[in-house]
Parts: C-alpha cells; sequence; structure tokens
C-alpha cells in the first residue's frame, strides 16, 4: 500500500481507500522483519483505529485538513502526551504530560499518530548506532547504517510505515538518514517548527524535521505545520512564513564546492555519482558553478568538537550526573566531555558564527542555492565499529554547518551504489527560500513543480 501523502489523500477522495484501512495495514507491519529497530514504542493499537474511524466520518473535510489521513511516527526525543519520551536512554524514559505544538498541529490537521522511532541516544551522533534499542533497519542493505540520529523516523518513510515523520536536526540528523534510506529529509530554517516539548541536542538552532518519500509531500507538510509559536522563547517574532520568496523566473543559479574542497574520503563511486548529479542539473538548465566552500566547513568542529557540545550538557547533564551507569558510552562520554569548554570558548564560536554569515552574504547574493552531496561516503555497521567517532564526522562534512548558520536544507535521493544504498545530495538556502529548495528537488527528481 503507497500511503505517500498525496496518493493517499487521492485515495480518500476517490473512495478507494479509508483512513481506517490504512491505519488497520500499517498496524498489521509494525512487526515485520523490515521494521526491526524502527520503533521505540507504538500507539495504543485501539487508540489509533478509533482516531482513524474519527477520520473517516471527518471525510467531507478533506479540503481543510491539509493532513488529514496522513499516517505519521515522532522521533523519540519529541513528546507526545501519554507517551513515553525515551530520547533512546531507557533510564530516561517519562511519560510526557504535553504534546510538542509541532505533533499537536499535526493532529489537528488531520494527522494519525502511531507512534515512536529511534534514534542515536540523546541525537548524539549522525550514524543511527548508538541506540539500546536497536539498530533501525536499513532497508537497502542491512549491513550499512540508516543513518542519524533520526535512523528510525527516515526508515518508517522508506518502508511504507509512515506517510511522513518528524526527525530533528542539529548538525544533520534530518539529511543524512535520507540519504541512507533513499527518501526526501526537509529541515526548514531553524525557528520555522516550535521547539517546545522536545529534548534538546542544541537548543539555539535545533529543528524538528520532516521526513518524506517525494520532496513535494515535505514541503506540503511544513507549509501545513510553520508557524510561529508566542511561547517557544526562540521563535522568531518576525516569522510570517519567513516571507517566503517566490523562486525567480530565471534559471537557477546554484553554487557547490570547489573541487579541491569536495570530500568523498577515498570513495571514488560516491565521488562518481555527484559528478553525475551536477551533470544532470547542468541539463536541467541550471547554473552551477564552483565557490568557496570554506566558510560553510570553517564552523563544522564547533559541532563536536567545539563549545556547541556542551549545549547537550545543559540539556541532560544533570541526568547523567545522577545516573552514572545510564547511557551509551559514546554519547556520555561526548557530553560529559564538553566540560572542558570555557565561557570565552563559546563566546569565540558565537563571533565565529557571525563572521561566517556576514563574509556570505555575497555569496547568498550570487546565489539561490548551494548543492552538496548528503555525506561524502557510505558506511557499513561495521565501518562505523572500527571508527565510530571518525565515522561520525565524515557523515557531518557536509551538514554540521546548515542550523548555526540559519540556513533550509532539502535531501533527496540521487543515485544508488554498488552495494544497493542510495546516495543523495542536498540544496541549502537562507531562510525564507524553502519554495525555492522544494521546486529545485522537484525538478531533480522528476517531480512535477509546486502548484
Amino acid at each position: 500500500m503507497d500511503i505517500s501523502p498525496r496518493r493517499l489523500r487521492a485515495a480518500y477522495r476517490s473512495g478507494a481507500l479509508k483512513p481506517s484501512d490504512v491505519a488497520a495495514h500499517v498496524l498489521s507491519r509494525l512487526t515485520d522483519a523490515d521494521q526491526s529497530g524502527v520503533w521505540i514504542s507504538t500507539a495504543n493499537p485501539e487508540s489509533v483505529m478509533a482516531a482513524a474511524r474519527a477520520a473517516d466520518a471527518r471525510i467531507g473535510e478533506i479540503d481543510t485538513l491539509p493532513l488529514y489521513g496522513l499516517i505519521f511516527s515522532v522521533k523519540d526525543c519529541i513528546d507526545v502526551a501519554g507517551e513515553q519520551t525515551t530520547s533512546a536512554c531507557p533510564e530516561f524514559s517519562h511519560v510526557a504530560t504535553d504534546t510538542s505544538p509541532v505533533v499537536a498541529d499535526a493532529i489537528a490537521a488531520g494527522a494519525i499518530y502511531v507512534g515512536k522511532t529511534n534514534m542515536d541516544q540523546f541525537a548524539t551522533g549522525l550514524v543511527g548506532v548508538r541506540s539500546p534499542y536497536g539498530i533501525a533497519r536499513n532497508p537497502h542493505n542491512p549491513d550499512y547504517i540508516p543513518g542519524g540520529s533520526s535512523s528510525g523516523a527516515a526508515v518508517s518513510v522508506a518502508t511504507g510505515t509512515s506517510s511522513f515523520a518528524f526527525g530533528t536536526d542539529t548538525g544533520g540528523s534530518g539529511r543524512v538518514p535520507a540519504s541512507y534510506c533513499g527518501v526526501t529529509g526537509f529541515k526548514p530554517a531553524p525557528g520555522a517548527f516550535s521547539q517546545r516539548g522536545m529534548v534538546y541536542a542544541c537548543r539555539s538552532f535545533d529543528t524538528i524535521s520532516l521526513y518524506t518519500r517525494e520532496p513535494r509531500d515535505g514541503y506540503d507538510v511544513y507549509r501545513a505545520l510553520a508557524r510561529r509559536d508566542a511561547h517557544d522563547s526562540f521563535s522568531p517574532v518576525e516569522f510570517a512564513g519567513w516571507a517566503e520568496q517566490a523562486p525567480p523566473a530565471r534559471p537557477l543559479r546554484l553554487a557547490t564546492p570547489r573541487i579541491d574542497q569536495l570530500r568523498f574520503f577515498g570513495n571514488a563511486e560516491t565521488e562518481e555519482l555527484f559528478g553525475g548529479a551536477l551533470r544532470k542539473l547542468r541539463r536541467l538548465d541550471m547554473s552551477v558553478m564552483s565557490a568557496d566552500f570554506s566558510p560553510f566547513t570553517s564552523i563544522n568542529d564547533l559541532m563536536f568538537f567545539g563549545p556547541f557540545l556542551a549545549e547537550r550538557d545543559v540539556s541532560v547533564g544533570a541526568f547523567l550526573d545522577a545516573n552514572p551507569d545510564a547511557g551509551v558510552k559514546i554519547v556520555r562520554d561526548l557530553v560529559i566531555g564538553s566540560r572542558k569548554f570555557s565561557a570565552a570558548d563559546a563566546y569565540r564560536a558565537i563571533y565565529a558564527v557571525k563572521e561566517a554569515q556576514c563574509s556570505l552574504r555575497d555569496f547568498w547574493e550570487a546565489h539561490d542555492a548551494l548543492v552538496v552531496p548528503t555525506v561524502g561516503t557510505v558506511l557499513s555497521i561495521d565501518d562505523v565499529a572500527r571508527n565510530p567517532l571518525a565515522a561520525n564526522f565524515d557523515n557531518g562534512y557536509y551538514t554540521n554547518f546548515a542550523n548555526p548558520l540559519g540556513l533550509a536544507a532539502i535531501a533527496v535521493p540521487n543515485a544508488v551504489t554498488g552495494a544497493g544504498v542510495p546516495y543523495g545530495i542536498t540544496f541549502l538556502a537562507p531562510a525564507g527560500r524553502e519554495r525555492l529548495l522544494a521546486d529545485l528537488a522537484c525538478a531533480f527528481t522528476g517531480e512535477a513543480a509546486q502548484p
């Protein structure tokens, strides 16, 4: 059953399916082999079916409910009232008293919640293997990682048990799993979604993100849910859909890193696959120009080698102190290890981000978007086990800078490696260009343009 948003809504309109049909199908799938390691918890089946039957009765309201009858999952660092939030740490588990405003808005828009998905513990990782709840199985080759930290969210979409899924993105967690699982990862600029009701990794620039199969679906869900939250101190006062710009009538002007700044970590195959993506963009009558990538990468190390890591200590450090046996060792060591940074280090990092943003003003005047590989290479589970820190940092080379710089991004499929693992690309641009990014992604993947 294809439960992607546009196809599902078309089936509802035609009467071919009802929400209760789809909910029953999804519930029947949750114990299948391809769901191994995907779910930390699932919703009460009776509650899911009750919500679906209530949706059946509201078919006449489909035009006013933009997410009508869509099945969705929630990364388990995001709260759903009455459900456990674990952040992939059993000792941290607690029953949420309130629901994230983004999740609540999705339910109000007609979507049906089905469960909480697995993740790298405390959203600390880009690999998807740092969880005591197992490893979400890569649906294309189980020897390879699913990507992290929103691993279960991406796999739930790739395997057809979620129409869309909520992940989070701090340093790439909403994009890296999209590449490994062959789906779309849509990350709005920080501030478009409320941050309330989540376990923070870096509160200064965390954002909830979206997974869908196709880019237009991701954009449509984003448009249904993006809004200012007056009760969230990180929600921008000026937000009004970012005064979203219409894409220019002229051919788009894209930038890509200079060849000496591209990194594929010794993988000639992925290097060729990215080259093929650039050739495809040029065939689509887009200007693709090499540009200096160093202003972006200049702040990459601040995520896991710098003081931004200390925000995770602010979020969960007290818990780890009170529970000395809790936590995956590599995650615990990273969080506790951040205490070596000083307040002066934090200010230097803030200055570095501001300087990078300033240096990029002319860049964004000259270019509509930046296109990069989502990841440099593809990693197996054994690769990560041999060198877990380097593997994680390598996966973040093209992703870590986006949120500190306030950028939106959309990661989409590009090609498939000889091992059968998808390999994607990512388009990035400043806040306000989300529509442009979605149209660009649609053009690249052969989907119809936004209406």
